[in-house]
């Protein structure tokens, strides 16, 4: 009976143990049955963005400040970039994928951006004419290029020659109208809850 009951409580113990150390949102998620917060509709409050994207300028000589941090690319490689964001899916409206002529693995991308979105852009492109930036989707560096200026003073749209991977480049399509309406709500959706 004593072994029996050792046994219990050390299988007890375990699974007590297990799920601390697992974190708080797997045991959340076992016990509401589900991911609440996964929902496709960006207007939810459980709606979390997926696929983020933002340009940062890189930093060639790190100093340690607070406005440097280092990312690491899919490689594991680690670069530093400036903290302040240049650009973001704040501002970015729509995207398509360009499959690169001659190398069908690699994708470039085009954005259409908002009046904003456009015209960090042009300060973008200006201030970094023939250096890098870093494009990071949610944390992660993933291609380093270098932008360019759009073709029509007017055009919403800019392309960018980063050459993703076929994955990336679909979810960061598929989650850009998304990501633009979560970020900017429709202010009448503000006093719907009262």
């Amino acid at each position: 009976m004593k072994k029996c009951l050792s046994s219990i409580t050390f299988l007890f113990a375990l699974l007590l143990l297990l799920g601390f150390t697992t974190g708080c949102e797997i045991l959340e998620e076992a016990l509401e049955g589900g991911n609440s917060w996964d929902t496709e509709n960006p207007n939810s409050d459980d709606y979390r963005p997926r696929f983020v994207v933002g340009v940062f300028s890189i930093v060639q000589y790190p100093r340690a400040t607070d406005l440097e941090r280092p990312v690491r690319d899919l490689d594991g490689r680690e670069i530093y970039i400036n903290a302040n964001q240049n650009f973001s899916s704040k501002n970015l409206r729509d995207a398509k994928i360009v499959v690169r002529p001659g190398n069908p693995e690699l994708c470039d991308l085009k954005f259409k951006l908002d009046r904003r979105g456009i015209a960090q852009w042009q300060i973008l492109a200006g201030n970094h004419r023939n250096e890098p930036v870093a494009l990071v989707i949610d944390g992660k560096l993933l291609a380093r290029f270098i932008p360019e200026v759009p073709d029509e003073e007017n055009s919403q749209w800019i392309f960018l020659r980063v050459g993703i991977d076929h994955f990336h480049a679909k979810n960061i399509v598929k989650y850009a109208k998304k990501n633009y309406v979560f970020y900017n709500p429709d202010s009448s959706n503000f006093f719907k809850s009262f």
